[in-house]
Formats: C-alpha cells, sequence, structure tokens
C-alpha cells in the first residue's frame, strides 16, 4: 500500500541519517586520535612559545604557520566536534561566520581578547587610583604574566589545547618559554600602554564625577525638603493619600512607574478639576494653565520647582536598568514636600539617601484595610476560573494563548502585557472594570498601581524571563501582584491562587522582603564632556567601583549601541541622545529603523514626518504586524521630540491612535 511504502522510504532515510552519524563520529574519533597520538619534538617547544604568545596576540594566521600541516588540514575542514579540540576550532568557525571570511582568513578571537585586556588594565588603574596601590614594573610583569599563565577571561574558550599543553611541558617550564617568547615581550609592551591609558582615562573620568554625589543637583542643595514617606503593602492607600497632598498644592507633579498609571493620575487630576498636563516619553499632552504635572519618573525635569510632588513605587530602585530614574528624583527634586510611595523593603536606603541630602522625613506605615489571604482550592484552567479574577502570566506569547482559551470556553477576558500600545491597554482595562469582560489575563505589569476591581489573582505560571534568565519569582514581585486582590470599598477579602508550585507561591507570600541597601545611580551627563568616544566612557563609568550605598546602572545597552554609531558618525552628543532612546533594540525592524533615522540625521537628509508615518504605515494585518508598527511610531516620537518641530508630534499621534484602533478590533473580535 501508499502508506506501507511510505514508512519503508522513512526507514530507510532514517538508516541512512543513523549511518551517516555513525561514520562522521568515528572519522572525528580518527582525528582526535591522530591528534592525541602526534608526537612532540624538540623543535615543538619553539613552536609551543610561538602559539602560545600567538594565542595572547591573537593572529589566527601566526598559529596557523605553527600548527601541524596535517593536523590544521583537517581540524579546519572537519574537526568540529565536542571532544578536547572543539571549543577551539568552533571558535574559529564563529569568527568566520560573524565576519563572512574563510575560516583560514579569520582573525583569531582578536576583538573579544583586546577587550578582556584593556578590562584587566581599567580594573588595575581603578584599584591604583581608588585606593593608592603603588606598582612598579615587577608588579605589571607579574599581573601580565599571571594573566597570560591562567588562560585570562577569553582563553578558556581554548579548552584542553592550553591545558594539553601545559600537562605535556609543565606550568613552570611553559611559563618560561613564554616569557623568553618576543610575542610575549609585545604583549608586556602593549599591556603597559593599556595601563596608562586606563589609567588616565579613569582620572579624567573621575575628575568630572563629584565625591558628593548629592552635589549634581544643584538647585535641590539649595533648598530644605521635607519627605513624607508611605510605606505598606500593594492596595494599602499609600499613593491614595499622597495624591490628596498633591492635587490641594498650587503646583505638583506625579512621577509614575508606567506611562498608563501617568496617564490615569493625569485624567483623574483634570477630572477633579486640577489642569494637569502629562509628560512621557511616548506622547505629551499639554492642558492650558496647567499648575500639575503626571508623568513618568524618566522625564522628571530637576529643574522645574513643584510645591508638592510624589514619587510612586520607590522599591524600583534597585531595579538595574530603572532605578537610576528613582535615584535622581530623591536627590534632585525641587519640591518642599516630596512624598515616597513604596513597599516597606525600600525604607533603609530612601532614609540614607535623605540623610545623605540633609533634608528632613517622617515615615507613615500603612495597612491593608482589606485582607489578603491564600484560596486554598486546587486551581485547574481553565475549569476554575472564575469572574473578577486577574490571570497573571509572563510573556505575550502565554496571555494571548490563556485568553484564547477562556475566549473557547465562552468567557471574555481583558488581556494586558508589554507590547500593547498603552491607549489599548487602558481600553483593556476600562472593559474589565465596566463589566464587559469577565477577567483580566496579564503579565506582571498589573502590579504597578493599576486599579482595577479583582477578586482573586492567580499564578498561571511562576517562572519569567527577566531579560537575562528564566527565573522563578521573586518574593516581592509575588506580593506585588499578588496585592491588586481585594480592592477596598468592593470585597471584604482578597484571594490568591497558583495553577503550579502553589507551596513555593505560598512559601515567598509568607517571607519577608530583603531590605534594600543601594541605590541605582546614572552615568552623570557632566562626564560626556571627556575628551574620548562615548562608547569608552560608558565602559571606563561602568569598571569604576561601586562605592557607599550607590551602585551604577547596567550600560551594556549603550556600550553595544553607541559602538554602532560611532561607525557612522563621532558625534558625542547626537549618539548619546540616540542611544537614550528606548526600544527593542533586539528587533531587527525596529533596529534598523532607529539607525535610518541616525544616518539620516548625520547626513541632514530628514524627511518630512508623513514620509515615516505613510512608510510605516504599509502594515500586514496581524497583531504582531500592528504591534510593531506602533513601537516604530514610538521610536518616530522621540526623535521628532528631540531633533524635529513639534507640530510633527500630531501626525505621529494621529497615526498611534489608528494603530491602537485596529488593535482593539483584534482584541475585541471585531471585523
Amino acid at each position: 500500500s501508499a502508506e506501507s511504502a511510505a514508512e519503508r522510504k522513512k526507514d530507510k532515510n532514517r538508516r541512512k541519517k543513523a549511518n551517516q552519524k555513525k561514520n562522521k563520529q568515528e572519522k572525528r574519533k580518527e582525528l582526535f586520535r591522530q591528534y592525541m597520538d602526534y608526537t612532540y619534538t624538540p623543535e615543538d617547544e619553539r613552536r609551543i612559545v610561538e602559539i602560545v604568545s600567538a594565542l595572547v596576540a591573537e593572529h589566527y594566521s601566526d598559529i596557523r604557520r605553527v600548527l601541524p600541516a596535517k593536523f590544521l588540514k583537517e581540524a579546519t575542514s572537519e574537526f568540529v566536534t565536542e571532544n578536547i579540540q572543539s571549543k577551539f576550532m568552533r571558535r574559529l568557525y564563529d569568527e568566520a561566520a560573524l565576519n563572512k571570511k574563510r575560516v583560514d582568513n579569520v582573525i583569531y578571537m582578536s576583538g573579544p581578547l583586546y577587550r578582556d585586556m584593556r578590562e584587566l588594565a581599567r580594573g588595575f588603574a581603578a584599584r591604583r587610583i581608588l585606593d593608592g596601590t603603588e606598582y612598579g614594573e615587577s608588579t605589571r610583569n607579574s599581573i601580565i604574566r599571571d594573566f597570560i599563565e591562567r588562560g585570562g577571561p577569553a582563553c578558556p574558550r581554548l579548552g584542553m589545547l592550553y591545558s594539553g599543553v601545559i600537562a605535556r611541558f609543565g606550568r613552570e617550564k611553559l611559563t618560561g618559554l613564554i616569557t623568553a617568547g618576543e610575542g610575549y615581550k609585545k604583549t608586556v609592551e602593549f599591556m603597559h600602554e593599556q595601563l596608562k591609558n586606563a589609567e588616565s582615562a579613569h582620572k579624567l573620568i573621575l575628575k568630572e564625577i563629584p565625591e558628593d554625589v548629592t552635589q549634581l543637583y544643584p538647585g535641590a542643595r539649595g533648598m530644605h525638603r521635607h519627605f513624607i514617606l508611605h510605606l505598606g503593602p500593594t492596595n494599602s492607600g499609600k499613593t491614595y493619600e499622597s495624591l490628596i497632598a498633591c492635587r490641594n498644592a498650587q503646583t505638583g507633579v506625579y512621577l509614575a512607574p508606567l506611562r498608563l498609571l501617568a496617564y490615569e493620575i493625569c485624567e483623574k487630576f483634570n477630572l477633579e478639576g486640577v489642569p494637569c498636563r502629562m509628560k512621557t516619553g511616548e506622547e505629551e499632552i499639554d492642558v492650558p494653565f496647567a499648575s500639575h504635572t503626571s508623568s513618568t519618573v524618566e522625564m522628571l525635569n530637576t529643574g522645574e520647582y513643584y510645591d508638592v510632588a510624589v514619587v510612586d513605587e520607590c522599591q524600583l530602585i534597585e531595579d538595574e536598568e530603572r532605578g537610576g530614574a528613582w535615584t535622581a528624583a530623591v536627590l534632585g527634586l525641587m519640591a518642599g514636600e516630596i512624598h515616597l510611595c513604596g513597599s516597606e523593603d525600600a525604607q533603609d536606603i530612601l532614609v540614607s539617601l535623605i540623610n545623605l541630602c540633609g533634608d528632613s522625613y517622617e515615615i507613615k506605615y500603612h495597612k491593608r484595610s482589606v485582607p489578603l489571604k491564600c484560596d486554598e482550592r486546587d486551581f485547574v484552567f481553565p475549569r476554575d476560573v472564575e469572574p473578577e479574577d486577574a490571570l497573571i502570566a509572563f510573556s505575550k506569547k502565554s496571555v494571548l494563548n490563556f485568553a484564547e482559551q477562556l475566549r473557547s470556553v465562552g468567557i471574555k477576558a481583558s488581556v494586558i502585557y508589554g507590547d500593547l500600545p498603552y491607549d489599548v491597554r487602558r481600553s483593556e482595562v476600562s472593559r474589565f472594570i465596566r463589566g464587559e469582560t469577565e477577567v483580566v489575563v496579564a503579565t506582571d505589569a498589573v502590579g504597578m498601581g493599576l486599579n482595577l476591581p479583582i477578586k482573586r489573582v492567580v499564578f498561571l505560571e511562576s517562572y519569567k524571563f527577566d531579560g537575562r534568565k528564566r527565573r522563578f519569582l521573586h518574593g516581592n514581585e509575588i506580593k506585588q501582584i499578588a496585592g491588586r486582590a481585594g480592592r477596598m470599598g468592593m470585597y471584604d477579602i482578597g484571594y490568591y491562587n497558583a495553577a503550579e508550585y502553589k507551596d513555593d507561591i505560598v512559601r515567598k507570600m509568607q517571607s519577608r522582603n530583603h531590605s534594600i541597601t543601594r541605590a541605582r545611580l546614572r552615568i552623570p551627563e557632566s562626564i560626556l564632556a571627556v575628551d574620548m568616544p562615548l562608547s569608552e566612557i560608558l565602559l571606563r563609568w561602568g569598571t569604576i567601583p561601586d562605592d557607599g550605598i550607590f551602585t551604577k546602572n547596567s550600560v551594556e545597552r549603550e556600550v553595544m549601541l553607541s559602538r554602532e554609531l560611532e561607525k557612522l558618525s563621532t558625534d558625542k552628543l547626537l549618539i548619546y541622545r540616540f542611544v537614550t532612546i528606548p526600544f527593542a533594540e533586539t528587533r531587527k525592524e525596529l533596529y534598523d529603523f532607529w539607525l535610518e533615522l541616525f544616518e539620516r540625521e548625520i547626513t541632514d537628509s530628514r524627511k518630512p514626518v508623513f514620509y515615516y508615518t505613510n512608510m510605516i504605515e504599509r502594515r500586514g494585518d496581524e497583531l504582531e504586524d500592528h504591534e510593531l508598527t506602533y513601537r516604530k511610531c514610538d521610536i518616530l516620537y522621540f526623535y521628532y521630540d528631540r531633533f524635529g518641530v513639534k507640530e510633527d508630534l500630531n501626525a505621529i499621534m494621529s497615526l498611534k491612535h489608528d494603530i491602537s484602533a485596529d488593535i482593539m478590533r483584534i482584541l475585541t473580535g471585531e471585523e
């Protein structure tokens, strides 16, 4: 039969692939034996010196000259395995693919080792400057020799090739051979130069940073400020009480962790008869004669005075990417009365910062009016979903999948996740509040101050990707999200539950949060005046050891982007203004669009705004297409806000509203 013939063909192909794999493995084993059986001669001692020196100097062509020709030929053509030589040869292939060159034309590991050696130099120079370490010629040589002998940060990629050489000749003899070689002498000279450059650069940068970082904000230092710390769990009325004080002041500012929350407070104040403008990176709403401002914390203008200021979710001061914005707000806000809202674990660091500024403070502790309890019942999705549930997942894909499963069983759901335009999020929130949907499926964005009528929070997932790795939720994250359940005035009790790892969720809910003792610090713009490329400034800023209660914001993203732009321009200020535009640089379409705007700016060939709005309006019909187009509009808004004509922003906002309407139709199932 046809089915039998097809099955026989599949079986034949399976056997063929299995034999090919077996033959390949045998060939690799034979190559491995040839390498291990290679007999080293006295002449090879000279070769070993040259090989190790070449590894330090990182020129593949040098390695190619001294490796046994037979081994090199076969290894570069076939020998990429998981045995001793694989790490060494795979690196060659990776470099070749990256540079689109043949393997024998690759400059082996030139970038990684060069960066490693610079980092070593920077680190040593920084230690000498900061703790007064004395060093001379012998100390430098010792450090460099130790760096080479240990392999350095890059050399472990060589795997057991390096270890095998040490095993055959002995570490002491090999070290003697290395230090006698010409390659080592050249490396020492190179390192000496790097040490001098690093020390000089560190001095220049440190000169631009005041010993007292509070002096970065002279306006705030010229006045006395009184802080009121509102500390307590989620849904305990911290922000509510603070906003009353802000609303009653003649001038005020509210600083939010999310643009949706900034919009909510702006709308609330205006409805209450308090003229309030809104400012986020993606949108600005001007209100005539506005006395108040609602914005995301990153948009704070430290040069403007307010009678009362409110800073929300202050526990985010330890966030690796954004924490510096909260630190800047505490240190730099020019306001007579400042309300800081956050969880109790932020108390120590906030008090430390206030004391550093020499200002006064008082603390108000808040408790939940509605108790929060664990729902003891087992939870199976979607069987046990109930009205007024908030179902929590940690990726856009999961949120949409869960929402679709609910719709398939007749349960209407609102969705909230990071990629959604914030007016779409606002629409989804409104649908839930009005009862048009029965439940909300959301990421952890729901935990940031959004006031929703939630009776129970259910964790459908317990792991999240934090930008670096997939990990189990931290206790403070669980408490922040679960605390959204039980809105005051609507419920007597709030509940939380979990579809998986429930015992772990409960245990972390009952545990004590760690006390935050360090605040993130943004790179001071004053050091941009140092005469060196932006990427170098950022790198050297990153190597300065953390001191006291401050730890630096991560600058990895900015370094990567500035290096790319420095290939096209030397305008440091322009590059800085572009790398501080927030967008998902790992999305190729967004990166290419951002890069095109930069190229047009440096060539003075900027197009009218309608060129871009017409271009990016050509989008597909899928949800992903609309969201991608909206993100391009965000980049375009930042670009024209910083470099263009303010009137052009209206055209961008018009397109964003159209895209949001299309997304809303998709989410609601409308035609």
